[in-house]
């Protein structure tokens, strides 16, 4: 016994020792972190056994940490280098090394500079041998930056492209990497009394920076780091041994959406999440408002890319967005806040960052067990149950709008410092009662249900008041019962459609206040002439409806 636990003790020292080399750290035989000599040249060792090299213009590097640390089917790498000129401190780089269970690697990298003079830097990923490369580049169409109401124009577009790396002599693939572009913004900070704050970012610019140096050792990709001074500069890139896209089809289609629906596509990848453009109503007030929206930290576009084509680029978008949540949710106890104040939510409501969006919080749940399920990771599969149990708390401690012939609507929003409780929107009550629904079949747990029936009494005890003159539906209620604002296009139906599905999947009748405001909304859309897609269209027929789009032309073929 005594021979077998001292034969444990040594294996588990020796998997430690190959753990902490496999991730390249510099250690002393004291267990410190080296300091290194500053340098104008520096090189981190990657998980294929290259080295990823540094260079600060004008500027020397030293590194000063170096750590790791595991997601779920990922794990990074994180390394620091202080930059210095005649031995002032003018900020950092840090390299990010997240590593997918399948051998590809994202390298995220951010340049702070915290001086006001203008500096670059870059960083190189060579690749030898006898090779030749093709660079596919998104820039195939211009994007038409439209104006949005609530946000603005976006300016940011999409990846520089995708560059496959070939023996020159076969068609061996030796490397595929999407590259980014290079984004440049300002970190903005509204600190508040009690010692909550507002973060967001203020784009200065995206750059389509890349240089491509072939010669007889082989090929180097050389990635800008741009900075005017006091900012933040940031790209990234995923390197893979094996094909990114299969198909040039799945590949063809990709592109084309990213130009199409470039405002809500992730593009702007950086180690703590994806940065997307903001409503002009934040605090602190800027019109190029950038931050990390809950709603695109889960990375709904690559789930359902990967279940439908299976690519690997997919798979990997996939884990890194679980790597993200989890990297947000730190320390937050289980929900998902948001880390940037609404200045309306603010006056009406005196609620600023952060604070917890029911809506949010759903999709975020949702998107992890699904994800669970689809991979089977056990750690996802029962992602649901800690928002489950938020809903149920928060009907239990009166977070609530009751309606005055039964039942009750949790409300949108929730912070500990508002003034008063917040409007329900249709889409937010819809989505939690349908959140519930689907907890309660996989939980059996009866609280889950009976929360949902009030839900369900509270929407419906309403009534046809949720209808507007033109039939489309309002988008929100007040505490006081009256209504406003434009309801979304598509998002409301289709939640009133899942809804009765959920219902009917847990031995309940279809409800028939649900059915009078599809029917509503849905002919709305065709006498306004909006496009429906086509799993909403192929669900209105489904469920009865068919004859309202009937010959409609706007619903695309997929």
């Amino acid at each position: 016994m005594l021979k077998r636990k001292i034969w444990c003790k040594i294996l588990c020292s020796m998997l430690v020792i190959m753990i902490l080399n496999s991730f390249s750290l510099n250690r002393t035989g004291d267990d410190e972190y080296k300091i290194d000599e500053p340098s104008e040249r520096v090189s981190l060792a990657l998980p294929n056994s290259t080295q990823l090299h540094l260079e600060a213009n004008g500027l020397l590097l030293q590194k000063t940490t170096s750590s790791y640390k595991t997601y779920i089917r990922s794990m990074d790498q994180t390394t620091v280098y202080n930059l210095f000129e005649d031995g002032e401190n003018m900020g950092s780089i840090k390299v990010t090394v997240r590593e997918i269970d399948n051998g590809d690697f994202f390298i995220f990298t951010q340049l702070q500079n915290k001086s006001s003079k203008g500096c670059s830097a870059t960083i190189s990923y060579p690749i030898s041998g006898n090779v030749r490369y093709d660079l596919i580049d998104f820039e195939r169409q211009e994007i038409q930056h439209e104006h949005d109401n609530v946000s603005g124009v976006d300016p940011t577009t999409y990846p520089i492209g995708l560059l496959k790396v070939k023996e020159n002599e076969n068609e061996n693939l030796v490397t595929n990497m999407m590259i980014s572009r290079n984004y440049v913004t300002k970190e903005l900070i509204k600190k508040y009394e009690n010692g909550d704050k507002s973060v967001v970012r203020e784009l200065t610019s995206e750059n389509k920076s890349l240089e491509l140096i072939k010669d007889n050792k082989g090929l180097t990709v050389t990635l800008p780091l741009h900075s005017v001074g006091n900012d933040l500069s940031e790209n990234w890139m995923l390197v893979s041994q094996e094909p990114l896209f299969k198909k040039d089809k799945a590949l063809d289609e990709w592109i084309s959406q990213s130009t199409k629906h470039y405002k809500e596509t992730n593009k702007w990848y950086t180690a703590e999440g994806p940065y997307t453009k903001l409503p002009w109503s934040i605090e602190p007030e800027t019109k190029l408002g950038y931050g990390r929206n809950l709603v695109r930290v889960q990375d709904r576009k690559a789930l359902n890319y990967y279940e439908t084509t299976q690519e690997r680029y997919f798979y990997d978008l996939l884990l890194n967005s679980v790597a993200n949540l989890i990297i947000f949710q730190e320390d937050k106890k289980g929900l998902w806040e948001t880390e940037y104040t609404s200045t309306w939510l603010k006056k009406d409501y005196g609620i600023n960052a952060p604070y917890i969006d029911t809506r949010h919080n759903e999709k975020i749940a949702l998107f992890l067990k699904e994800t669970g399920d689809m991979l089977d990771i056990k750690e996802l599969k029962n992602s649901t149950i800690i928002y489950a149990d938020f809903l149920v708390n928060q009907a239990k401690n009166g977070n609530i709008i009751e309606v005055t012939k039964g039942g009750y609507l949790v409300t949108d929003y929730y912070s500990p410092l508002q003034t008063k409780k917040t409007h329900v929107s249709l889409n937010h009550a819809l989505g939690e009662m349908n959140f519930l629904l689907e907890t309660y079949q996989q939980t059996k747990k009866e609280s889950y249900l009976d929360v949902a029936r009030n839900m369900r009494r509270g929407v419906e005890n309403i009534g046809e008041k949720w209808l507007r003159e033109n039939g489309d539906v309002w988008y929100q209620v007040n505490g006081d019962f009256t209504f406003e604002g434009t309801d979304y296009p598509l998002l409301t139906l289709e939640d009133l459609l899942k809804s009765q599905q959920s219902w009917e999947a847990v031995g309940e009748k279809r409800s028939e206040l649900l059915d009078r405001l599809i029917r509503s909304k849905a002919q709305y859309l065709v006498e306004s002439k909006q496009e429906i897609l086509r799993p909403v269209a192929n669900s209105l027929i489904n469920q009865g409806f068919g004859d309202i789009i009937e010959g409609y032309n706007n619903i695309p073929k997929f």
